[in-house]
């Protein structure tokens, strides 16, 4: 893959970044749940250090990165809002999912890169699988006091 043509997939990389420290960033101040908000602090930190260095080999390839989330960066912020409101289920829930596709998309586009790039693709790929692992369990316990609630009710 040509310099310019890993800038430019690098930079679409680096706006799915941006858009999940604006989602966390938003998101995590509107959570009641302690538990929710440590992880979406965390995870914020984990994709502002990946965006950090996507910048940097954009760099030092010669290009320019890019900032912003556009229209799509928007609309998932606005949905995020919106699940956020709807309680820390729903929210982990749309968030695992974004989570999800962010993995997807480095994984289609790792074999496009030099070595460089891809090594630093995987250090990301592997703290993403991490970060679905967490959203894994807090989704598990949410569905356990579901149950829970189901069980112990009024009958």
């Amino acid at each position: 893959m040509s310099s310019s043509r890993q800038i430019e997939t690098l930079n679409e990389l680096l706006k799915g970044e941006h858009i999940a420290i604006d989602i966390y960033d938003k998101t995590k101040g509107l959570q009641k749940d302690v538990q929710v908000a440590e992880i979406l602090a965390d995870f914020e930190n984990d994709h502002k250090q990946h965006a950090e260095l996507l910048k940097k080999r954009i760099n030092d390839l010669g290009g320019i990165p890019r900032s912003g989330t556009g229209l799509s960066g928007i609309m998932a912020n606005l949905a995020a809002t919106v699940n956020s409101y709807r309680g820390p289920g729903q929210l982990v829930k749309y968030l695992y999912e974004g989570e999800d596709d962010g993995l997807r998309t480095y994984e289609e586009h790792i074999k496009d890169f030099d070595q460089v790039s891809q090594d630093l693709v995987r250090q990301i790929i592997t703290e993403e699988h991490e970060h679905l692992k967490k959203f894994e369990a807090r989704m598990e316990q949410e569905e356990k006091e579901v149950r829970g609630d189901i069980v112990s009710g009024p009958h």
